[in-house]
């Protein structure tokens, strides 16, 4: 019952697109039939959606498809399936033999139904011709949010440490590139050919063509210039925020001074949920995984580096990301410690100091 309380928004939700689509687009509907049809295409999303876990542990975010396909499966099938069998029906059945004066009346009050119908169309088209346009730009502005023009979202990302967001959304963006292309397209062909027809005034045609051209064009361009903070900086900002709230830098700090200097040599340790294993060489005696500060184990690193500074005092530095994702983290040192000034050449780190020996850091690519 509490899993059913859970959903029950998104069965609501459901229920409700499938009503609006099936009243859309098919004029005599069987309610029992899209049930049945609805019923099986959940289980199959379902089924699609637990099949695209275990795939994620493999090709990652690659598997985006099959998460696509299970989620919209159960909202298209049902209708477009009902549709087509009601279409087929209707082309199907014979025409009814009716007399020649009878035909003649019948078709002459089609056509009437149908001009009229044109008619009303052809009106409500012509006084409401720019809904499509203004559909276009807001499909543009929302393909041109994934570039994270103003580095709000490389700023959350960093507040919560989820450089996977932006991961996903660079391959969204990719997916999305040819529909937004065509989009686009279709939007500035209509600017020059249908604009004119409804605009008459010259000067308001000009205005509202420069103002739709600067406006997309500078949205879909800042994530490129200088004008938009890089978004390593902004993660970066994002980022200290996070370890501000999370990190125990006093806890950390007070298990740094239990160490001697031999215990320092460097070496990594790999922290990845109950799996932590050592992966260089040679690992002190003294400092076993079990002996890592809780304060570093929930911050859950990927790699943990143990090392002295330059005044021989116990430093820990801890590392998050690796590849595609860039690589980030945070190191802890002595009070004495000075935070090494930002290197912003190729593979060289961006640093922001949060606080007297303590500063946050992102490799640049």
């Amino acid at each position: 019952m509490s899993e059913l309380l859970h959903h029950l928004p998104n069965y609501i939700f459901y229920t409700i697109l499938q009503i609006i689509a099936a009243v859309l687009t098919i004029r005599i509907i069987s309610l029992r039939k899209l049930f049945y049809l609805s019923c099986i295409f959940s289980i199959i999303g379902a089924l699609l959606t637990g099949f695209n876990h275990q795939m994620m542990k493999v090709l990652g975010c690659l598997s985006f498809p099959l998460f696509f396909i299970g989620h919209l499966l159960p909202y298209v099938a049902p209708v477009l399936i009902l549709a087509l069998i009601n279409r087929k029906k209707t082309a199907s059945e014979p025409a009814p033999y009716v007399e020649k004066e009878k035909i003649s009346t019948s078709t002459e009050s089609e056509l009437t139904v149908v001009n009229k119908a044109k008619v009303k169309i052809k009106t409500l088209y012509e006084r409401y011709w720019y809904i499509f346009d203004i559909l276009l730009i807001i499909l543009v502005i929302l393909y041109g949010t994934l570039n994270d023009p103003f580095a709000l979202i490389s700023y959350v990302c960093g507040l919560y440490n989820k450089m996977i967001i932006m991961a996903f959304m660079v391959f969204v963006w990719v997916f999305l590139l040819v529909p937004a292309a065509l989009c686009l397209v279709v939007l500035l062909l209509r600017m020059i050919i249908s604009w004119p027809k409804y605009i008459k005034k010259k000067s308001r045609l000009l205005i509202l063509r420069l103002f739709t051209i600067v406006g997309l064009s500078g949205y879909l361009i800042i994530p490129f210039t200088p004008i938009r903070p890089h978004g390593f900086n902004i993660y970066i900002k994002g980022f200290s925020e996070y370890v501000k709230a999370n990190a125990d830098i006093e806890a950390i700090r007070g298990w740094l001074g239990t160490l001697s200097p031999e215990d320092c040599v460097e070496y990594d340790i790999i922290i990845s949920g109950s799996d932590r294993s050592t992966q260089k060489s040679p690992r002190p005696k003294s400092v076993t995984n079990e002996s890592w500060p809780k304060e570093i184990i929930d911050l859950d690193p990927r790699f943990v580096e143990l090392s002295l500074d330059d005044e021989h005092h116990p430093k820990v530095r801890l590392n998050w990301g690796s590849g595609f994702l860039g690589t980030w983290g945070l190191v802890v040192g002595n009070e004495s410690m000075p935070t090494p000034t930002s290197d912003l050449s190729p593979y060289g780190e961006y640093r922001k100091e949060i606080r007297k020996g303590v500063y946050v850091w992102y490799e640049i690519q």
